[in-house]
This record gives C-alpha cells, sequence and structure tokens, in this order.
C-alpha cells in the first residue's frame, strides 16, 4: 500500500500519512505568526516545518519522505503565494513618535491647553479693570424759570451747567490693581501646575501604550508557540505518538493563547485611543516608538527636594494664593476709607430788557444786566457702615485659610518627595534584577523546556507550566520597567519642568 502525505487529513484505511488541519483558525495564523501561506504544508517548507522532523524520528521520516504527493504539495504551494498579501495591499506607512515627540505635540495641539490659557487671559484683563477710575458727571439744565407770570412779568430763565466726579481715598485704585497683578501670577501659576498634570498624563498614557505594545508581544509569542505545539502534536497524534488527551489540551492551550492575544490587542487599541485624547481632533494618526528599557541615571536626592521646594507646581500655587489673599486684605482696608464727591458748576442768566413803562413812567421791566456765576462744592458720605466689617474680615479670613493651605502643601510637597524617592529607589532594583538574572534564566529554561519536550523527555503539563512561568517573568520585567518610568514621570511633575524620564529614555 502506498503512503503518502495530503492535505485533506488522515486516512486511517488508506494508512496515509497527512498534514493536519491547524486547530486554530488560518485567519489567525495568518494574522499573528509570520507566515504568508495559510496551510498547514506550505509551513513545513518555509522554515516553519522544522518541528516536523524533529519530532518524528529517522526510521518514520525516510519512507514519509517517499511517499509525499509531491503533485498537491506543489498545487498547495502555489494557492498560498497567491493569498500572500501583495504590495499594493500593504497598510500606508503612519508615521511614528517618540515619547519626545509626543509630548511636544501634546504642548502644541491639545485643546484643554488652549481653553486654560482664557484664564491667564481673564486675569490680565482684571488689571485694566483695577486701573479705572470714576468717571465724571456733567449735568446741564434750567436752574431757574418763573412758572407764575403775574408776580414777575417776562423773568428770565437761568441755566445751568455742573461737572460731578467722585474722588477715591484711601489707595483703593493701586490696591485694586495689586489685587489684579496677584491673580494673574495665581493664574499663571495654576496653569504652570495644569500643564505638569498634563505633562504627567501624557507621558503615562504613553508608557501605557507602550507597555500595551510590548505585553501582546510578548502573548504573541505564547500563541504562536502554542500554535506550533499543537500542529505538531496533530502528527504526532496521526502518527501515534501521543494520545487524544494530550492533543486536546494542546489544543485548549492554543485556544487559550488565542483569546489573551485578543485581550491583549484590544488594550493596545484602548491604549491608542487614550493617546489621541490628549491631541487635537485633525492630528494625523501615529505609532507609539521606543520601548521600556531607560537609562538608570544617577539622581541628586537633596536636588530634587530642593527643585521641588523651589518649582513645585502646588507649592507655587498655594504661594501665589497667599498673595491674592494678602493684596485682597489691603483692598478690604482701602474700601473701608470714604470717597469725596466734588462738583463745580456754571450759572448763566440771560440780559433783561424792558419793554415798555409803568404808569410812572419806569421802564418796565426794570432792565438787568446778564450774569455768570460760578459754584463749588465737596460731599461726603457720613460713614455708618463702616461700623460693620464684614468685608474686612472675609478678607482676613481669606488670608489666614491660604497661609495654612501653604504650610500644608509645603509638608505635602516634602512627603510626596520622599516618596516618590523610596518609590524610584524601589522600582530602580526591581528592575535591575529582572535585567541581570531574570530574563536570562528564563529564556534558558524555556529554550530547554522546549527542546525537552519535542525530544519526548517532558510532559505537555510541564512544559505548560514552564511555559507560564517564563511569561510570568516577562511580564513582571514589563511591570517593573513601566513602574520605574512611573517613578520618573513622579519625579518630573514634582520637581515642576523636569525632564528625568525624556534623559532617561535617550539611549
Amino acid at each position: 500500500m502506498i503512503t503518502k502525505i495530503t492535505a485533506n487529513g488522515l486516512d486511517s484505511r488508506n494508512k496515509r500519512y497527512t498534514l493536519p488541519t491547524p486547530p486554530i483558525p488560518l485567519t489567525a495564523y495568518r494574522r499573528f505568526a509570520p507566515l504568508s501561506a495559510q496551510s498547514s504544508a506550505f509551513a513545513l517548507f518555509s522554515g516553519r516545518g522544522d518541528w516536523f522532523f524533529r519530532c518524528l524520528s529517522i526510521g518514520r521520516l525516510v519512507p514519509i519522505l517517499k511517499s509525499i504527493d509531491y503533485t498537491s504539495m506543489a498545487l498547495l504551494l502555489t494557492a498560498s503565494l497567491l493569498t500572500a498579501r501583495t504590495p499594493s495591499e500593504a497598510p500606508d506607512t503612519v508615521r511614528q513618535l517618540s515619547l519626545s515627540g509626543f509630548m511636544a505635540e501634546v504642548l502644541r495641539t491639545n485643546l484643554d491647553i488652549a481653553a486654560n490659557k482664557f484664564n491667564i487671559t481673564s486675569a490680565e484683563a482684571e488689571i485694566a479693570i483695577g486701573r479705572l477710575i470714576p468717571d465724571p458727571e456733567i449735568s446741564a439744565g434750567i436752574s431757574s424759570k418763573e412758572l407764575y407770570g403775574p408776580n414777575k412779568p417776562e423773568s428770565p430763565t437761568e441755566y445751568a451747567v455742573e461737572l460731578n466726579w467722585t474722588l477715591e481715598l484711601g489707595g483703593k485704585r493701586s490696591a485694586r490693581m495689586e489685587a489684579a497683578k496677584s491673580g494673574v501670577l495665581k493664574a499663571k501659576a495654576e496653569f504652570e501646575a495644569f500643564l505638569e498634570d498634563l505633562r504627567s498624563t501624557a507621558a503615562e498614557a504613553f508608557i501605557e501604550a507602550l507597555k500595551a505594545r510590548r505585553s501582546a508581544d510578548e502573548k504573541r509569542k505564547i500563541y504562536q508557540g502554542f500554535a506550533d505545539i499543537a500542529r505538531m502534536n496533530e502528527i504526532r497524534y496521526s502518527s501515534g505518538d501521543i494520545g487524544g488527551v494530550e492533543l486536546a489540551q494542546s489544543r485548549l492551550e492554543a485556544r487559550k493563547s488565542e483569546g489573551e492575544l485578543i485581550q491583549a490587542e484590544a488594550d493596545v487599541q484602548t491604549a491608542d485611543m487614550a493617546l489621541v485624547q490628549l491631541l487635537s481632533p485633525d492630528a494625523p494618526p501615529f505609532i507609539p516608538a521606543g520601548g521600556l528599557d531607560f537609562y538608570h541615571n544617577p539622581i541628586d536626592h537633596e536636588k530634587i527636594m530642593a527643585s521641588a521646594m523651589a518649582r513645585g507646581p502646588e507649592l507655587q500655587t498655594a504661594k501665589q494664593a497667599l498673595e491674592l489673599a494678602k493684596s485682597g486684605v489691603k483692598l478690604a482696608k482701602a474700601n473701608r476709607w470714604i470717597d469725596l464727591g466734588l462738583s463745580v458748576g456754571f450759572n448763566h442768566t440771560p440780559a433783561l430788557y424792558p419793554s415798555g413803562f409803568d404808569t410812572e413812567g419806569i421802564p418796565s421791566p426794570a432792565p438787568a444786566n446778564q450774569s455768570n456765576t460760578l459754584s463749588a462744592a465737596i460731599s461726603f458720605p457720613i460713614p455708618f457702615s463702616r461700623r460693620h466689617k464684614g468685608e474686612l474680615a472675609q478678607a482676613e479670613a481669606a488670608r489666614s485659610q491660604a497661609g495654612l493651605e501653604l504650610s500644608s502643601a509645603d509638608l505635602k510637597t516634602r512627603s510626596e518627595v520622599r516618596s516618590a524617592l523610596a518609590q524610584y529607589e524601589a522600582a530602580l532594583k526591581r528592575s535591575k534584577t529582572f535585567q541581570e538574572d531574570m530574563l536570562k534564566d528564563a529564556d534558558k529554561v524555556l529554550e530547554a523546556c522546549r527542546f525537552s519536550y519535542q525530544k519526548g523527555n517532558i510532559s505537555l503539563m510541564e512544559y505548560i507550566v514552564t511555559q507560564q512561568s517564563c511569561i510570568e517573568v516577562y511580564l513582571s520585567y514589563i511591570d517593573a520597567q513601566t513602574d520605574y518610568a512611573k517613578t520618573l514621570i513622579a519625579l518630573d511633575r514634582i520637581t515642576g519642568g523636569s525632564s528625568y524620564l525624556i534623559d532617561a529614555s535617550r539611549k
């Protein structure tokens, strides 16, 4: 009976050795495995089939190779080449952004930055408002007109023009301007604090995107490894080397790793969406570039503490809030001064000419020359309302509150610096431990375990346990690098404008 390999499955009646149908969907193979072919036959000749020769003994391999149906194999190879992706179907080139490039893009296009800048513009407008003085008032009208003619016949009408102006005392104008300038400094401090928060958010989102991609790569390696094992076990099962339980278990692990890979790729998309939200809506698509391997630069603890106390965003905001509260007290005291009302008036009485004579021959009405008079007056309120000090008490309470908040911010900043440095030292030690020892050991153990399983020296369960242990080591390494990067981000934020993460990423 002729023994031959086909792609149609195992035919036990004819005792034909077949290339098994992959237990994982072919679409998944085409997506995740570096194969352009869809059939396991093509995988055999494309560099992925070396396991086929290792899993079979020399005695079984020779008759199988002699009886291969090479015509069917050629057809399968041709179909695989035709279904491979052509260059015209390649995806468009997407730009790559490094960490520093992404941070610059965020600062240039983020909409929240543009919105928060208006707070500074509004505060600066308060200076112009505080510079204003009360407007003078001009009144004009008739100051005197006789309404009863027989009493004073042909009496002239008198006209008056008056200028009124309020003179502010107690330095109200200068106090308003000082308070407005303090408000501008506080608005700028709040804006800088907002920028630091945004930088931290953007940097953490970028690190999370790199972490998601690195984790997806590791999950992809797991999937490909179990997919290869499943395909190998198909052939081993066909040749009677293993039982159905081991084949089903290998298929189950492949399916499980495929589900984990799908979830990992969904995490990548979620992380990318978090990056896109930090940019403008019309920003072109990009891929975060870089890795999680950072330089371990030495850090001066005293320098970090000094920088945090001098430029820490929360501390600076609290300081400016205290200055604004002090300016508010000065303004409240200035408002307790009374204002003077100044007025200057001009009165005009036209000339009166006689229109006739009375019975005694006297000109009537009596002639009179025109009259122009000037008047001036000062008015001031009686300050009964100054007995109540509600405005001043409110301003002093705000000053006391701002002073306590500054003391609290000082203590909080010192505590955050010490905590951030402790977290940094711990993350640094953990990261060095993974880099120097654990990763190399994990690679050696996994490679030895894979070779032993292919030789049949260990069971599938032992291989699965070893694979999971090694993957946990890699994922723990990714977490360690991510935690280390986040400690650098925390130091950047606390010190206000430092670039420890950017410097560590430049290799």
